[in-house]
């Protein structure tokens, strides 16, 4: 699953005609904007026409829908046409991209993204995101990290009446606790030394009858959670150092990967935000769990670098498969900083890459030969505590959230060391 930006609109064409030796003879485009779908060279065999440079798929019948790796449907349509005592033939690929796939079109002035997905799962997300498109209703998007969650949320704006209006992220783990208050909120001039003059718009009132999105809720200040609460209620806000109120349209959207009740119940989190926040909950399920999305996705990320890159490159039917069946702990990140890595590091002669070559640069990938239990366990935990130690920083947490002694994160960490992690 991914945003897709897209500036193509629903009424393009692209009509070949081929002549009864096989080869193009007409080539003809309604929009320019579809130029660089110009598969197509006059001269050339039509057999030769590298479909899935653009495409998931080669046509394989008369009629048949063709999606590209962007998300876009074309219907393909051949026709047998005689021309005096010759059979020539006429493809027609006309864009259909209908609502499932360009979900908020505005007009023709506006861009729309794209939902990439094909899971169950996903669809079922979907759904959901359309049935709430047009209320304000907070939603909270709960998931590992990686798995989308920021694109979810603009694709929430996208879909909804707001969507001409601001879209303002605001990671809450990245902002100093001395400043989130200023940040969100803003300030009256004269409130702090070297402060702005005027004071400061805080960006809750700047995303005014748009959408913010409050990601990694989990790390907002315990001690400014009340005043969050305060405008999730009240629909207003109230600037640092001034005693008046401001009403404010804003519809809320908030994601974490961790566990919001067991801080809740750990008294690191009000109880009373998070049944404010857990309006419309969403988890978005990891990648390993959604394995027609890990398809598509591998198709869309080598489509994307090949295209930024100037390059060729392919995965065979093996690899891919491989691809599929690895667990992605990193999730949709690590897909395409893997396919990414897999296109720049591959830049050989030979436009095909091989099983070899891939299994160099994918790192952890699960052995097709069996291995003892033992080492099974090893690697397992080996991959737990190095997660665990990137995401917190400190061996003392490490061993809090994996419940084990703080001088065993210490001696295995010396050993991944040595191992060169």
């Amino acid at each position: 699953m991914i945003m897709k930006n897209s500036s193509i609109g629903t009424r393009e064409s692209i009509v070949v005609i081929i002549n009864h030796e096989g080869r193009i003879g007409t080539v003809s485009i309604n929009n320019k904007q579809t130029s660089h779908l110009s598969l197509f060279q006059e001269n050339m065999l039509f057999e030769e026409v590298q479909w899935k440079k653009v495409f998931t798929a080669a046509p394989s019948g008369s009629t048949q829908l063709l999606r590209t790796y962007e998300g876009r449907t074309y219907l393909f349509t051949l026709h047998l046409v005689q021309a005096n005592a010759y059979i020539n033939q006429i493809v027609t690929l006309a864009n259909i991209s209908q609502s499932m796939f360009n979900p908020y079109s505005n007009q023709d002035q506006h861009k729309t993204d794209e939902l990439i997905m094909e899971s169950s799962a996903m669809k079922r997300i979907s759904k959901i995101i359309k049935t709430i498109a047009h209320v304000g209703s907070t939603v909270l998007l709960l998931g590992e990290s990686g798995v989308g969650k920021s694109q979810i949320a603009k694709f929430i704006h996208s879909t909804s009446t707001r969507s001409t209006q601001p879209f303002i992220s605001v990671n809450c783990g990245a902002i100093p606790e001395s400043l989130i208050e200023s940040e969100l909120f803003g300030y009256e001039e004269g409130t702090f030394t070297g402060g702005k003059k005027g004071g400061k718009v805080g960006l809750f009132e700047a995303a005014h009858k748009g959408t913010i999105f409050l990601d990694e809720i989990a790390e907002f200040p315990l001690n400014l959670q009340a005043k969050l609460l305060g405008v999730l209620q009240e629909n207003a806000v109230r600037k640092v150092g001034s005693t008046e109120e401001k009403k404010v349209d804003v519809r809320v959207i908030a994601a974490t990967n961790k566990n919001l009740q067991e801080l809740v119940e750990k008294k690191l989190f009000r109880e009373d935000l998070f049944y404010r926040l857990n309006v419309v909950p969403l988890t978005i399920p990891p990648l390993r769990e959604r394995e027609k999305d890990i398809h598509i996705l591998i198709d869309h990320f080598l489509f994307k670098y090949n295209t930024k890159y100037h390059l060729q490159k392919e995965v065979n039917d093996e690899v891919k498969q491989e691809l599929i069946q690895y667990r992605w702990p990193g999730n949709i990140r690590e897909l395409e900083n893997t396919i990414e890595r897999i296109v720049v590091t591959n830049m050989t002669e030979k436009e095909v890459l091989e099983e070899k070559s891939i299994r160099e640069n994918v790192w952890s990938f699960s052995p097709k030969a069996p291995i003892s239990l033992k080492e099974a366990k090893r690697q397992v935990e080996k991959e737990l505590i190095l997660k665990a130690y990137s995401e917190y920083k400190s061996t003392y947490k490490v061993a809090k959230v994996l419940q084990v002694d703080q001088s065993t994160i210490s001696k295995k960490l010396k050993v991944y060391k040595k191992e060169g992690f």
